[in-house]
């Protein structure tokens, strides 16, 4: 009887260390370390573009996502480490509800195969294609959020 009982909590116990292994943090906030700089355009991310950091210790999953983050108010390029609410006169701050709907931990959930697993998207996340240039280990699609409709 104790030995079935033990078993039981052995396989209680891997059950519930294989489930966490499952979760990526999807959605776990982040901000870039490196935030893309030129000449011409200055510093930040452009709404139609979507960028990786496949290095985030922010995130389980190492992936911090940009994905088409929206203009700032004042329509330079979009610098996540700088808050409008903290730096209104900042002409690329951005936004907290920019932020939170497109800055984010996230995983790649299908692409070309490697020694890599893809990830399952949680709730409220969609696979979707994201990178299609590099190499074979990060390109692919990653789980994104949808972006909110400008009238809700």
């Amino acid at each position: 009887m104790q030995r079935s009982a033990f078993q039981l909590i052995a396989i209680a116990l891997l059950a519930v260390g294989l489930g966490a292994c499952g979760d990526e943090g999807v959605g776990d906030p982040c901000i870039p370390e490196k935030i893309p700089c030129s000449q011409a355009a200055g510093c930040g991310y452009e709404e139609s573009e979507s960028y990786i950091e496949s290095s985030s210790v922010q995130c389980r999953s190492r992936l911090c996502i940009v994905h088409e983050l929206a203009q700032n108010p004042k329509g330079n390029r979009s610098n996540p480490s700088k808050s409008c609410d903290k730096n209104p006169n900042d002409p690329n701050c951005v936004r907290p509800e920019d932020l939170a709907q497109s800055v984010y931990c996230t995983c790649r959930c299908d692409g070309p195969k490697t020694s890599v697993e893809f990830c399952e998207c949680p709730d409220g996340y969609s696979c979707q294609p994201v990178l299609n240039l590099g190499g074979d280990g990060i390109k692919g699609s990653y789980c994104v959020r949808p972006k909110k409709d400008p009238g809700t």
